[in-house]
């Protein structure tokens, strides 16, 4: 097996609304966020996306379960915001959101991006 073929996964979960910092790559990484819970306040959504779009690391943040497309909306507001509305241009970073979509389906969309970008973490935060 060769290293490219090599994925570092992480996953864990959070509780929602509870003050938990992400442990994230200090490497390029993907994440995927699975929001399983409908009780989120703005606040804690905000902080969450500020910790993976201000770690600079994040190539791209999926998401999916509840209200999947306003997190990804904040998360791609978040990023601009950082930036001042003026990301840098040789950065790439992306956002997606997978309504109705299982894990493994998310996964393996993570799996064929990763491989395009050459990038091997993958981060995977379960929010309960």
């Amino acid at each position: 097996m060769d290293e490219k073929d090599c994925l570092d996964i992480r996953s864990y979960r959070i509780r929602a609304n509870e003050e938990a910092h992400l442990v994230l790559p200090k490497q390029s990484y993907y994440i995927i966020l699975i929001v399983g819970s409908k009780q989120i306040l703005s606040e804690w959504r905000n902080w969450i996306c500020e910790q993976i779009v201000y770690s600079k690391l994040c190539t791209q943040a999926m998401v999916t379960g509840y209200e999947c497309s306003i997190w990804d909306d904040v998360i791609d507001e978040t990023y601009l915001g950082f930036y001042n509305y003026q990301p840098p241009a040789n950065n790439c970073f992306m956002t997606t959101w997978h309504e109705n979509e299982t894990l493994d389906e998310v996964m393996e969309f993570a799996k064929f991006s990763m491989e395009l970008e050459d990038v091997s973490n993958l981060v995977i935060v379960h929010i309960e």
